[in-house]
């Protein structure tokens, strides 16, 4: 069985993604494999650099050992290392790649400016497992799950990440005793509107009589009440977390296609837009 990988949390943070994961973990009986990661510059030292950055290692090793003997409710499985690195997205990465976790969990951390991008969008872009962003400012007063898909795609591929989504979902919402939601945005043209081409009323009522019978299709496949899906029309990256904040989602699940390099900077993925604006948890999903 896949362990589940939890990136430890700073030591002057609140241990939120340790604690999480153990409630995925005993909700799904999973074991834990978690990381703290530590990185110092030892170019300016005079005194052996090896040595200190051990001394260091065994330090973080000390306080972690003593921290989940606390943190890690008994019934639950799980490891510890600690690793010395600068750029830690591509450590996990190469370890994701290499051992297949269930899901990567991290806390979410999310300023980013043009010229500098953050762990949490290189492991939405480049992650090859799926990755649970933990919020620690969240409306979590229900445990209510929603699912972000496309119901008009005709790609296969996306098809298939749209199952992967529903799936996710259902399985948190079923462990968690939760409802699940799922709503699709359709794209909306300020500029269209404003020339008296589109308007969001008639987008909509179009789009859910188009995909009445999608809808119907998926919500008997998943045993989800058709009224629990929602057609809204504008920006993904807004009706999504209003959406969310309507049904007091505590999770949300999306699909990523991550872009890389000035595109991605410029442009911006959709599932890093929603990111900044959600304040629930997102578990972000690649295809297969």
């Amino acid at each position: 069985m896949n362990s589940i990988f939890v990136v430890a949390d700073l030591s002057d943070s609140k241990p939120v993604a340790i604690q999480r994961a153990c409630e995925l973990a005993k909700n799904t009986s999973n074991s834990l494999h978690i990381v703290y990661f530590c990185y110092q510059s030892l170019r300016l030292i005079q005194d052996d650099p090896q040595k200190i950055q051990q001394a260091i290692l065994d330090a973080v090793s000390d306080d972690a050992k003593k921290a989940l003997a606390d943190l890690i409710p008994n019934g639950i499985n799980y490891s510890f290392e600690v690793v010395w690195e600068k750029r830690i997205y591509n450590w996990i990465n190469s370890y994701a790649k290499e051992h297949n976790p269930l899901m990567v969990v991290k806390t979410a951390h999310r300023s980013e400016t043009f010229l500098y991008t953050s762990t949490d969008w290189q492991l939405l872009r480049e992650c090859p497992a799926p990755v649970f962003i933990v919020s620690d400012n969240k409306w979590r007063k229900s445990p209510n799950v929603l699912a972000a898909i496309d119901l008009e795609t005709k790609r296969k591929s996306k098809q298939a990440l749209n199952h992967q989504i529903l799936k996710a979902a259902k399985t948190f919402a079923e462990t968690n005793d939760a409802e699940l939601f799922v709503c699709y945005t359709v794209m909306f043209s300020k500029v269209l509107r404003d020339l008296g081409i589109h308007y969001k009323d008639e987008l909509e009522s179009k789009a859910k009589k188009t995909l009445k019978s999608e809808v119907e299709k998926l919500a008997a496949e998943y045993d989800i009440p058709v009224a629990n899906f929602f057609i809204k029309a504008g920006d993904p990256e807004k009706v999504i977390p209003s959406i969310a904040a309507k049904e007091k989602a505590g999770v949300v699940v999306i699909g990523t296609v991550g872009r890389k390099g000035l595109k991605a900077k410029v442009l911006g993925n959709t599932a890093e837009k929603i990111l900044s604006l959600l304040k629930s948890d997102v578990l972000a999903l690649k295809p297969e």
